[in-house]
């Protein structure tokens, strides 16, 4: 990786990958929490003649990043330059600015002032969510005994259609056609009934490469999941291991497995308990949220300034004041195409 810092194309080895407008949103100020001097625990990761990004500039992104992101980016090296990049192309216009003194000029002055606001509002709700977690897990026994509750008071909420768990292995019209294509299905199709382990075929075989992966494995899922040709042939299979006919529908031809089925019920409590409960810690912090913003919206000690707000309005021209500004424009342009003649005429 330290190589890649020394090469010329350095900038564009790093357009892969990511994509510029989820770096975009949480770059923005996460160079702004405070460096360790230490170079030993906040080391300079990359610099130039303008600035150094360090290993804190990098922390504070991912601390900023959506969940799960931080694993991925420290999964993969393209996407830690990548981030590296950003953080010191974003560094390096801003120190230009300042250098430039663009930041003082007062339009921008207070357009940081509103920017840094919202920071520091996004923050406070934060806190606030963190505060209200807590809460909640302290009377989570109130919360569950009352889940129990909801459950047996809103059960068709909770209500399943018939399921089934399968595997496929496709095989894509294109480019064999119809006819041919049906051939390799029935081929593949004997092979199986004859030993060959269908998700090793899956693997081998089918065209749809997101499910082959995982040998051919769909998961659990209702009729409307499907097209209406392979749910029918799906739903149609009796027994976990039997296998389909070739099944045709807008995709190509589908071997079918069948690994289980689960008839329309109600869903256990145990299952449902899990959903109930994140649905109420949603509502318990979003209701704690609102009420802190309901009481600076309802703060009875803000003071309005009526004549300043009032000249901020501006009034919408009239029909008529519309009309005599095109009317006017037309004699405008009309004066001017007659004097044009004129000097024409000379």
């Amino acid at each position: 990786m330290e190589r890649m810092f020394h090469k010329r194309c350095f900038f564009r080895k790093l357009q892969a990958g990511f994509g510029a407008a989820f770096l975009a949103v949480f770059c923005q100020g996460a160079w702004a929490t405070e460096k360790a001097t230490d170079a030993a625990s906040d080391p300079v990761l990359v610099k130039n003649e303008w600035v150094e990004v360090r290993k804190s500039d990098y922390n504070a992104f991912l601390s900023r990043a959506p969940a799960g992101v931080a694993g991925r980016v420290a999964n993969d090296q393209k996407a830690i330059i990548q981030v590296l990049s950003r953080l010191l192309r974003d560094k390096t216009l801003a120190a230009q600015a300042r250098a430039g003194k663009l930041d003082q000029d007062p339009v921008t002055k207070a357009f940081l002032a509103v920017e840094i606001d919202k920071l520091y509002a996004r923050l406070r709700v934060e806190q606030i969510e963190r505060e209200a977690n807590e809460e909640f897990k302290k009377r989570e026994a109130e919360y569950a005994a009352r889940a129990q509750e909801m459950y047996l008071a809103n059960r068709k909420n909770f209500e399943l259609p018939e399921r089934v768990e399968a595997a496929h292995i496709l095989f894509n019209l294109e480019p064999r056609g119809k006819e041919e294509g049906l051939k390799l299905a029935q081929e593949i199709r004997a092979k199986i009934v004859a030993g060959e382990d269908f998700g090793k075929a899956a693997e081998q075989y089918s065209e749809d490469k997101g499910s082959a992966s995982k040998m051919g494995d769909l998961g659990w899922f209702a009729r409307e999941a499907m097209v209406p040709e392979f749910s029918e042939a799906a739903f149609a299979l009796k027994n976990a291991g039997d296998i389909s006919e070739p099944v045709l529908t807008q995709f190509g031809w589908h071997l079918i497995l069948l690994k289980g089925k689960k008839e329309a019920g109600l869903m256990p409590f145990e299952e449902a308990r899990g959903r109930i409960m994140e649905e109420q810690k949603q509502k318990f912090v979003s209701e704690h949220v609102n009420k802190e913003i309901t009481k600076i919206n309802d703060d009875p000690k803000a003071v309005l300034n009526e004549e300043a707000i009032d000249a901020l309005y501006i009034a919408r021209p009239s029909y008529e004041e519309i009309k005599e500004k095109i009317e006017a424009a037309k004699s405008s342009r009309s004066a001017e195409k007659k004097g044009d003649e004129k000097k024409s005429d000379k």
